[in-house]
């Protein structure tokens, strides 16, 4: 090719601050406290729900058609 010395040009960085790990890390640890949380909440509800049905099923209080 004509340009073989494609390089790309380096940002600057004069302006940017990082944050502190700490913060993030911490963010982090909460963030994936909640979802467990919150998806050990969903799943026993929908096991709940899937026992009541089954139950009814089961007992024949469920009626399907007319």
């Amino acid at each position: 090719m004509k340009n073989d010395d494609l390089r790309a040009d380096r940002d600057e960085l004069d302006y940017f601050v990082p944050r502190s790990a700490a913060k993030r890390g911490n963010n982090l640890v909460l963030q994936v406290a909640a979802g467990v949380f919150l998806g050990g909440l969903a799943l026993w509800l929908v096991q709940l729900v899937a026992t009541m049905a089954y139950a009814k099923l089961m007992l024949g209080t469920i009626t399907f058609g007319g």
